[in-house]
């Protein structure tokens, strides 16, 4: 290869490389600063562990790619502190590995800390390979500052009512597998969930994986073995009391044909999606197009835009054909929930918000739900900063920081997210009713003009502290303009706009955060 098609091939790969981490990865001529001839060997911890949920703080230990550089885990030490007291243990388990991927849960029992408090934890891995010994803490990724996990020990259960159930509308797990990115298993997964007070979460592996042959990751298998797979494990996974639905982050056809991301969640067949998967050099045009959604949607199934408000790159726009959702995708394609929440920066939720707020105000009925985008990362992200050159790690996209919360006689995702009573959250409870000539009217729900009595209940906790403001927001599409009420009053009468709606939000002195759907005004 000579270095004009040396540069094409690095060129055509580099907006892959913008996520999540291989250390091994390379191009024929080409090698990143922090390769290594390893696995990568990562541990991960929920970012909050509820005793109510588990007397126990899951550990997560991820070997991936071992089947090409085979290691010896000799033994893991751990150790977790909290204000007072600190507990160790060693687990000696000398486990040769030569797989594709191994995972296991280390159960660390946590009854000698007092809950309601930060905890640190620190894995200490001891292994062999090609003869040497090593030592590495956390995971063995190079350059990355080796800073111990911090979760939250907790008594108690997020503080939400009863038939409210929490959960992550938006995950990856291990079947979204390529040269540059992975997640975790889904039993592993589902035990992570639970310890951090989830009840449900969807599986939203690429459609470019999705039909991947299961031993190459760059050639499609038309059996789609690898969605099978995914199809059968949640299967397993899913209970009643526990809810692990399954759907695909499919690569779909805006109204300007580039490709946006659509999550179908429970539907019953494979939809196609690779324009933006960059198999195939500038084969990128979109298989679908949105439009299509609307015939093959069912009672049964659940279509969310995903991210839609997200500024893409310009390299990604170039060689992808990305592109952000515009407002007649979401009419032609009939989609009523939209995931603008995707990550726990701040600045984007604010952005976000603010765009859903002027399609409210143009009289649109799309409701809000909160996702992770998290590709395992329980605790931590580990991400590629600079392609080929300098990793880095966050916090910003880690399972269930932010969740979707619905309302419903029984944890039935598909059911009670359509039903529409729904708040998201990175904890704090919110919620409001209008009552108007002796009927109650909930989030989600449309009520008449004239006047109503507002009542709402916001509720935080230790981890979030105290709540320093709640906001209700009274939208009147007659004047375009969305009014504000801070720190309004429970139980008082007040005026409704001609036509518009009503909805709340609130932050806490911990950087707790929620936000509910709108009560319309018809």
């Amino acid at each position: 290869m000579d270095f004009s098609e040396q540069f094409l091939s690095t060129l055509k790969h580099l907006p892959l490389l913008v996520g999540y981490a291989e250390i091994h990865y390379h191009l024929k001529f080409l090698y990143p600063r922090y390769f290594r001839k390893e696995p990568e060997i990562i541990a991960d911890i929920p970012i909050r562990c509820v005793q109510a949920r588990t007397t126990s703080l899951p550990i997560l230990i991820i070997v991936k790619d071992a089947h090409l550089f085979p290691v010896s885990i000799k033994k893991i030490n751990i150790l977790i502190t909290g204000e007072n007291q600190e507990i160790s243990g060693i687990y000696n388990i000398d486990l040769p590995l030569k797989i594709k991927y191994f995972s296991k849960i280390l159960q660390v029992d946590l009854s000698r800390f007092q809950p309601e408090q930060w905890l640190n934890a620190t894995v200490e891995f001891h292994y062999e390979i090609n003869g040497k010994q090593k030592l590495t803490i956390n995971d063995n990724y190079p350059d990355l500052i080796k800073k111990p996990f911090r979760f939250f020990y907790t008594g108690n259960n997020l503080p939400f009512s009863k038939n409210w159930f929490l959960g992550d509308p938006h995950y990856h797990s291990i079947h979204t597998s390529d040269q540059v990115e992975f997640g975790a298993d889904i039993p592993s997964t589902k035990v992570m969930a639970k310890a951090m007070g989830l009840d449900w979460f969807f599986v939203t592996d690429h459609s470019y994986d999705l039909d991947d042959c299961q031993d190459n990751c760059t050639k499609n298998d038309p059996d789609l073995p690898i969605w099978k797979a995914m199809k059968q494990e949640v299967k397993i996974a899913d209970e009643q009391d526990f809810r692990v639905i399954s759907g695909e982050e499919i690569s779909i056809g805006n109204n300007e044909g580039k490709n946006v991301h659509l999550l179908a969640v429970n539907h019953a067949e494979f939809i196609e999606g690779s324009g933006d998967s960059a198999e195939k050099w500038f084969r990128n045009r979109p298989q679908h197009n949105i439009s299509e959604i609307k015939q093959k949607q069912t009672n049964d199934d659940l279509f969310i835009a995903a991210h839609p408000f997200d500024e893409i790159p310009f390299a990604q726009k170039l060689t992808l054909r990305r592109d952000s959702w515009q407002p007649e995708d979401f009419v032609n394609g009939d989609i009523k929930f939209l995931q603008i929440i995707n990550s726990a920066s701040t600045d984007e939720i604010d952005n976000n918000i603010l765009k859903w707020t002027q399609l409210l105000l143009q009289g649109k009925k799309y409701f809000i739900l909160a996702g992770n985008d998290a590709h395992g990362n329980f605790n931590v992200m580990r991400q590629i900063k600079s392609p080929f050159w300098k990793l880095f790690s966050s916090s910003k996209q880690v399972f269930g920081k932010f969740f979707t919360a619905f309302k419903f006689p029984n944890n039935d995702p598909v059911a009670g997210i359509k039903n529409g009573e729904i708040i998201v959250s990175n904890g704090p409870f919110l919620n409001f009713q209008l009552q108007q000539n002796k009927q109650i009217h909930n989030i989600g729900s449309s009520c008449s003009k004239g006047k109503a009595t507002f009542v709402y209940e916001a509720v935080t906790n230790i981890e979030f502290g105290k709540i320093s403001k709640t906001t209700l927001h009274i939208g009147d599409l007659t004047n375009m303009q969305e009014a504000k009420i801070e720190n309004p009053e429970s139980g008082k009468v007040i005026d409704l706009p001609e036509c518009g709606y009503l909805r709340m939000s609130m932050k806490t002195e911990k950087d707790g955060l929620a936000y509910t759907n709108p009560i319309w005004v018809v």
